[in-house]
């Protein structure tokens, strides 16, 4: 059993960042559907084995968008997607 496992997803929209579905500690899973016009979404999970363990942070982001000059353009606007906050 982990001491931590959590994680989160973010998703870029034309308006900005949009919460997606999240799973922290001592709560139960909250599943939030990916908004339709998203372009890209981003994924942090962070993991903790053990009393003393180093985290272990995996950051990913995928595009489901093919215009990627527009995503660059909501990216500068918006900022990239802050976790936790």
């Amino acid at each position: 059993m982990a001491l931590s496992n959590e994680w989160e997803y973010m998703h870029l929209t034309p308006s900005g960042l949009v919460q997606g579905s999240m799973k922290l500690d001592f709560q139960s899973a909250q599943d939030i559907a990916v908004p339709e016009d998203a372009v890209l979404t981003a994924y942090r999970k962070v993991y903790v084995g053990a009393m003393g363990a180093k985290p272990e942070v995996t950051e990913e982001t995928t595009n489901l968008s093919k215009d990627s000059d527009f995503i660059k353009k909501l990216l500068l606007k918006y900022g990239k997607p802050q976790f936790g906050v």
